[in-house]
């Protein structure tokens, strides 16, 4: 893999995962796959951006449009938190309940290497690989067949 998003566990506008979710944006309108780059999904196909992009209340198509428009992913932040309406306690509460919902993306950092080399690092990413990702594989394949036939379709024009 020659790419690789940051960590979850930044921040920026005060939501946890968005930096990452912004790179991810960034980097898949560089590239002529969309949504899925060096095996990485994006917006609607990741499961845990869908989970934050329905906090703030729109889809990966509106933050794509905007990291085209904004060259800065603190505006792009701001612009999506203003949008959505949430206060800085809606904010706060939503991290929290995100966080543990996600495990605080502890899965996600054994697997990319940001855990401190060990048992539990090892066992962790194993489990990520063998159990939870198989799992997953199909429907964002899945996902992105449907999003690839309603984008070719005269409708979705």
């Amino acid at each position: 893999m020659s790419w690789m998003p940051c960590s979850g566990r930044d921040s920026v506008a005060g939501l946890v995962w968005l930096p990452r979710l912004l790179e991810k944006a960034r980097h898949c309108e560089a590239s002529p796959n969309g949504r899925l780059v060096d095996g990485y999904c994006y917006g609607d196909n990741d499961f845990i951006d869908k989970q934050l992009i329905a906090f703030l209340r729109t889809d990966d198509a509106t933050i794509s449009a905007l990291v085209r428009e904004l060259p800065s992913d603190a505006d792009v932040a701001q612009t999506l938190v203003e949008r959505s309406g949430h206060t800085p306690a809606e904010v706060e509460a939503f991290n929290a309940a995100f966080r543990r919902k996600n495990f605080n993306f502890v899965l996600l950092e054994a697997d990319e290497g940001r855990l401190r080399p060990g048992l539990k690092a090892s066992v962790l990413k194993f489990l990520y690989n063998s159990a939870v990702m198989p799992i997953f594989y199909p429907l964002f394949r899945r996902d992105e067949r449907n999003r690839t036939a309603t984008a070719g379709s005269p409708s979705a024009t």
